[in-house]
């Protein structure tokens, strides 16, 4: 029941993530720079969140320390191989800017869930 209630939306997710990448046109308005930057930030933030929740339910003593740095790195970890991905697609290429904006993003979804979460059991106290 842990698999298809917290890591079935991290593994739907992966699938989502990967899908896009494998379309050679994706097209940001070039007016805004660094735009894409934006859009990594908000896809990993995402993707953060759903791996912190997923991992804060799956281990026990999962420390928020080590939840944070395993979410972070796990995003980032993603980000990597999305970039290996899109550098065979053609139309793509790989940038270490969108890995950071990945990482970043993941980190963003962590705290982000850390915080609701807390918040949830304020609340419930």
């Amino acid at each position: 029941m842990i698999f298809l209630r917290f890591w079935f939306p991290v593994i739907v997710y992966s699938g989502i993530i990967f899908y896009v990448s494998s379309l050679s046109s994706v097209s940001t308005p070039q007016s805004i720079p660094h735009l894409d930057k934006v859009y990594h930030l908000a896809e990993y933030a995402l993707y953060g969140f759903l791996l912190a929740r997923a991992l804060l339910h799956s281990f026990d003593r999962l420390t928020p320390s080590r939840l944070i740095l395993f979410s972070a790195l796990g995003a980032g970890l993603y980000g990597v191989t999305d970039e290996i991905h899109q550098s065979f697609v053609p139309g793509r290429d790989a940038s270490f800017g969108d890995i950071v904006a990945d990482t970043i993003g993941g980190l963003i979804g962590v705290l982000t869930y850390i915080w609701l979460h807390n918040l949830k059991r304020k609340k419930s106290r």
